[in-house]
């Protein structure tokens, strides 16, 4: 008996530290694919990097999966309010947030407290529905010139989702440091309208974070084209 609960016990404890292990088995138990919404801007919408991310998650989890986009141009945390019974019926078992960039602009008049309210209620509105998902707010990536202008105090919405994180007991995901690393000709040669990544650039970027996050520190991504 002592033996039988001794492996049990180290059982979940591999299960709990393994993060690759844990998806595997996650999208292993059942017959549908693991399937991934990505919530939020244009940058998700039209960021090019959802397909290469659902393909690198197939190879790292050995198991199918499918990418969603949930992402629309110009939108806001209010809009995915409105497309919260959407997402619940796609039956998801990970959501990927991001509005940080449209909260930001500010012909939207979108103050810190009502962005944190409407992402608050996004994230406790599919955890009702399915407790079982595990959930990212992420930052993305930088604006600049006219987009820029219009989004000054970008950072301080970015910086709402980690504490946020902590406090729903969520995942949080903070792309910003992949973005600063690059020389500042390649980020204006990379985001040639000061606002929308290449697709190139964007799975180089987000893709590898994205998929740690999802499935563990092993999982790398694929290679793309310079």
């Amino acid at each position: 008996m002592r033996r039988f609960v001794s492996g049990i016990i180290m059982t979940l404890a591999f299960t709990i530290l393994n993060p690759t292990y844990s998806a595997r088995v996650m999208a292993s138990q059942q017959e549908k694919p693991m399937t991934v919404v990505a919530l939020g801007t244009s940058l998700t919408h039209r960021g090019g990097w959802l397909k290469p991310l659902e393909q690198n998650l197939n190879t790292c989890l050995g198991v199918p999966v499918r990418v969603l986009d949930f992402g629309r141009s110009g939108e806001t945390s209010a809009w995915g309010l409105t497309v919260i019974t959407e997402v619940i019926d796609a039956d998801p078992d990970v959501v990927l947030i991001e509005f940080s960039v449209n909260d930001a602009a500010w012909f939207k008049g979108f103050s810190l407290q009502r962005s944190r309210e409407n992402t608050t209620k996004i994230v406790q509105a599919i955890l009702k529905a399915k407790p079982q998902t595990k959930i990212f707010l992420m930052t993305m990536s930088p604006s600049f010139g006219l987009h820029g202008w219009i989004r000054w105090n970008v950072d301080a919405y970015f910086d709402l989702y980690e504490p946020l994180a902590r406090k729903l007991g969520v995942g949080y995901i903070d792309n910003r440091a992949n973005w600063k690393r690059l020389a500042k000709d390649e980020l204006r040669n990379g985001i040639p309208d000061g606002a929308h990544p290449s697709p190139d650039l964007a799975t180089r970027l987000l893709v590898p974070t994205i998929s740690r996050a999802v499935a563990g520190t092993g999982c790398k991504a694929p290679p793309v084209s310079p």
